[in-house]
């Protein structure tokens, strides 16, 4: 089990310099465009938040995770 890896202590900090680190760096994206990725997809909810942010952005998604790719 990974309880025993770090303290509970060690975990709050570690979390908290992530979203210090993450803070000004999230991103909102329309609920509407993802479901229309989901409708004409296989894939979930979840994956389609990455190809909807992808578009979004203007960029490109790089994935091994073949349903994606498909």
């Amino acid at each position: 089990m990974l309880k025993n890896i770090i303290t509970f202590e060690q975990a709050i900090q570690i979390q908290t310099e992530a979203e210090l680190l993450m803070d000004g760096n999230e991103y909102e994206l329309n609920s509407i465009d993802i479901l229309k990725l989901v409708k004409d997809s296989s894939c979930s909810v979840y994956d389609c938040e990455f190809v909807a942010l992808a578009q979004d952005l203007g960029t490109t998604l790089v994935t091994a995770y073949k349903k994606i790719i498909s």
